[in-house]
């Protein structure tokens, strides 16, 4: 019984963490709408899919565009407790029950995503990165754009680096980014970076395609881009 029980889950785990993420998504969605956030003049774009030179594809959960800033919101809908920091590959997720697991850095995730934001706008704008926590469960992460749910609505309304989109602005990043979005299925989207995966076994970019290098750093030996300084993806060794 307990084979068949880990056979099923392993069947049955990848459907329901997309259905958890879209779930997540739909909230922060939710969360955004002017009608329940309050009259603000912004633009918003969800699950955009953009296609590098290349025709990898990156799905973006949600761009929020500002009179105050750009940002790229990654939604991630995580049970438990979480441990990690900015520069980790792996954050540690444990559950409740005592269980722990391994998760993608989804800042790292994220900073990926700016880069072909940054590429289609031609590097005219800083974006920001946000991390929602759907869960409200951010209050062991010490990292100030790594928040709950419930907090989102006064991090972007606050948010002050000095920015100051005009209405034209606002309205030309949107247009661009959407003339640049692809259609494309969840199942072609997951094919396509599984296929990235692959590619990185191999020691190439999942970023821009350059080769990845062993490089000498402040903290020690990490895997590097060959397109350093314009392409920052990195591994550590």
């Amino acid at each position: 019984m307990g084979i068949i029980h880990k056979i099923v889950k392993k069947i049955t785990q990848p459907i329901e963490n997309n259905i958890r993420g879209k779930r997540g998504e739909r909230k922060v969605d939710s969360a955004l709408n002017p009608l329940i956030f309050g009259r603000v003049n912004h633009r918003q774009i969800n699950n955009l899919i953009l296609l590098d030179e290349r025709g990898k594809s990156h799905q973006i959960d949600h761009v929020e565009i500002r009179e105050n800033g750009i940002f790229c919101i990654e939604t991630k809908n995580y049970k438990g407790y979480l441990f990690g920091d900015e520069f980790q590959d792996q954050w540690t997720q444990s559950l409740y029950n005592g269980e722990k697991h391994s998760l993608v850095n989804p800042i790292k995730q994220n900073k990926s995503h700016i880069y072909h934001l940054n590429r289609i706008l031609g590097n005219k704008y800083k974006i920001h990165s946000v991390i929602v926590l759907v869960q409200n469960n951010a209050e062991r992460m010490n990292i100030p754009y790594v928040i709950n749910l419930n907090q989102l609505k006064d991090y972007l309304k606050n948010f002050n680096d000095g920015t100051h989109l005009t209405n034209d602005e606002m309205d030309e990043i949107e247009e661009t980014l959407l003339s640049n979005a692809t259609k494309m299925s969840n199942r072609e989207h997951v094919k396509n970076i599984k296929q990235t995966q692959k590619e990185l076994k191999k020691g190439i970019c999942p970023r821009c395609g350059g080769k990845l290098v062993e490089r000498d750093g402040e903290h020690g030996k990490f895997i590097g881009c060959s397109n350093y300084p314009k392409c920052k993806f990195t591994i550590k060794n």
